[in-house]
């Protein structure tokens, strides 16, 4: 099973090659996205081949954020503060915004992908209906393999719209492999040793672009990552974890975390499993992007999302995270050190429901953790 990366030790001052930190300048980009960073694009590359400078460095600074349970218990959480340093090609460009991210973890991704358009408009529907402050809101994002605009279900801010785009993006910005969705290479024209590195392109047809991926290459790691399955649930009967799922849904936490879907054809479905379809699964995500206050904003818009902004992630797994990490970083940084502080982080929409968590007493909040660690 794969599992997100963390942002490092608190108290580190650099930060490790697991973290990515996007960028972008203020207006508006193709099809309605971002406008990266003329310099720098619109992510942070750390590391480089041989023969081309790394773009920069992070240094996080942590101040602490204190409070206290309604039982008196007190609690302190980490707050981080990104600066970039060492940038290799001179400065970022004037209003320049950028936003940390790990990466979240991809089992049952492809189950994801194949919910149906139609369900995370009637979330937002029936959010938008109910008196509470919960207003949920799709993002439209541009997806290269259909060429369309689409609601976006991944990524922190639900800027992705289906599997296959995010893997390309992926081969792009991370390791700098080109395919046929994504063909440009990510060397900006101030980045003259980038652009005079050697690479693997070559077109697969006459008159196609240059790339460094095939299609099948692509499509084959596409169809790994869609069939990868969520893991099981654990302890389903422990009086505690049921104890816990009904304090999850008394907080309205059920809200935004909806429970279930049953999965509709994926959008590419050569590149997935038809087994995948009409599947019951239970992802705890309304996939929508929610307003979670000053505390998490990152002040960086993409397509329709704010810069307050966040999508919903979904929970299944959660609890395996320390089994298989070695760590419980959780948020879109990985600044909440288990479930317990990613909910104290939560504000705006969620604000209710942070306050409801604040007034449970030792054992309702162990318990709460117990259940969302079960999923």
């Amino acid at each position: 099973m794969l599992f997100r990366s963390t942002a490092g030790e608190r108290g580190a001052h650099e930060a490790p090659v697991a973290l990515l930190i996007r960028l972008s300048v203020p207006g508006t980009g193709e099809h309605g996205g971002v406008r990266p960073d003329p310099v720098y694009g619109d992510q942070l590359n750390n590391a480089a081949i041989p023969g081309v400078r790394p773009e920069g460095q992070v240094a996080i600074r942590w101040t602490p954020v204190t409070g206290r349970f309604a039982d008196g218990t007190r609690y302190t959480l980490q707050q981080p503060h990104y600066r970039l340093t060492e940038l290799a090609y001179g400065p970022l460009a004037p209003g320049a915004m950028l936003s940390p991210r790990v990466a979240p973890h991809i089992a049952g991704v492809g189950l994801i992908d194949a919910i149906a358009e139609s369900d995370l408009l009637a979330n937002a529907a029936r959010q938008a209906a109910d008196p509470g402050p919960i207003k949920g809101q799709v993002n439209r994002v541009w997806d290269a393999p259909s060429g369309e605009l689409r609601i976006g279900r991944l990524g922190w801010k639900a800027n992705v719209a289906t599997l296959a785009h995010q893997t390309a993006g992926a081969f792009q910005g991370d390791i700098g492999i080109s395919s046929r969705w994504q063909p440009q290479q990510t060397c900006t024209p101030t980045q003259r040793d980038c652009l005079a590195a050697p690479h693997g392109g070559r077109a697969e047809h006459e008159g196609e672009p240059v790339v460094e991926i095939d299609d099948r290459t692509l499509g084959d790691v596409i169809f790994y990552q869609a069939t990868l399955a969520p893991a099981a649930r654990r302890a389903v009967d422990d009086p505690q974890v049921l104890r816990g799922q009904r304090l999850f849904a008394q907080a309205q936490c059920v809200v935004c975390h909806r429970p279930s879907y049953t999965t509709g054809r994926n959008p590419f479905p050569a590149l997935a499993s038809p087994k995948a379809e009409g599947r019951t699964i239970w992802p705890y995500t309304d996939l929508l992007l929610h307003d979670m206050g000053p505390g998490l904003a990152d002040g960086r818009p993409d397509f329709q999302a704010s810069g307050r902004q966040w999508k919903t992630p979904p929970l299944w797994g959660i609890g395996l995270v320390h089994d298989v990490n070695g760590h419980r970083r959780l948020l879109h940084d990985g600044r909440a050190d288990g479930v317990l502080e990613a909910v104290l982080w939560h504000g705006g929409e969620a604000e209710g429901a942070r306050q409801q968590v604040l007034k449970m007493d030792r054992a309702d909040r162990e318990a709460l953790v117990r259940f969302v660690n079960s999923l």
